[in-house]
């Protein structure tokens, strides 16, 4: 395998052995897929949620719509540069994106409020995303991409997948207008059945990334096939 100047043998080894990257990677979406498909499981059977898995499936929701944007804007500036920034740059281009993002420390305020259990995971993946600006400009090309076709795959499938979802549920609310508990119950069952269907396919991105399919042509999930993809292989150093 042709080896990137700024290559670490840790990253070699990962490009050779994807098993390494893809276990640790996939275990955070594959138990969020279990959690929703059980939520959503329970809400089919019963009609309804109960308010600690309506709790958690809003909490989820909102955690992903408004962090999208702040993720692939972090995962750009991280994939082009070539060297790790120094503590006290990583830190300020972390406050600048807060700044340019706000919704993120909305989200923070938010989730602290609702509990200590669901700030902690908010948190913990928040400064997973952080520590990219350090790992991600040494990491091989490889990886690189594959990071940047996650990122942009997770926010296409998300916007695309809320904004059906605000239609149907406005829809239905409009064909069902004599009952003012029907949107409650129709969220119960479209809020988990959506971030089911979104982990799923975040999941089958994860394992895709890791073939030998897109090691020899890398393209995002979303791509026109049979087409070069430079919205992910166009990587300028800034």
């Amino acid at each position: 395998m042709k080896k990137d100047p700024d290559s670490s043998e840790v990253t070699i080894v990962a490009d050779q052995d994807p098993t390494l990257r893809l276990a640790p990677r996939l275990l955070p979406d594959a138990l969020a897929l279990f959690s929703s498909l059980v939520i959503f499981s329970r809400a089919l059977r019963l009609g309804d949620l109960d308010e600690r898995s309506m709790s958690w499936v809003t909490a989820v929701l909102t955690g992903e719509l408004f962090t999208f944007f702040f993720i692939v804007v972090l995962v750009e500036v991280a994939s082009r540069r070539r060297q790790p920034p120094t503590l006290w740059v990583g830190l300020l281009t972390i406050a600048a994106l807060l700044i340019f993002c706000p919704t993120v420390l909305t989200l923070a305020k938010w989730n602290w409020h609702r509990g200590v259990w669901v700030f902690l995971p908010f948190a913990w993946s928040m400064v997973e995303r952080f520590r990219q600006l350090w790992t991600l400009p040494r990491a091989s090309r490889l990886e690189k991409l594959r990071t940047r076709a996650l990122a942009f795959d997770r926010f296409q499938t998300g916007l695309s997948g809320y904004f059906l979802m605000f239609l149907t549920l406005v829809a239905s609310s409009l064909i069902v207008s004599d009952d003012p508990d029907f949107p409650y119950r129709a969220a119960a069952l479209l809020i988990p059945g959506f971030l089911s269907l979104f982990f799923a396919i975040a999941c089958i991105d994860e394992i895709r990334v890791h073939s030998e399919g897109f090691a020899r042509s890398p393209r995002r999930l979303w791509a026109k096939p049979g087409r070069p993809d430079p919205t992910l292989t166009k990587m300028e150093p800034i």
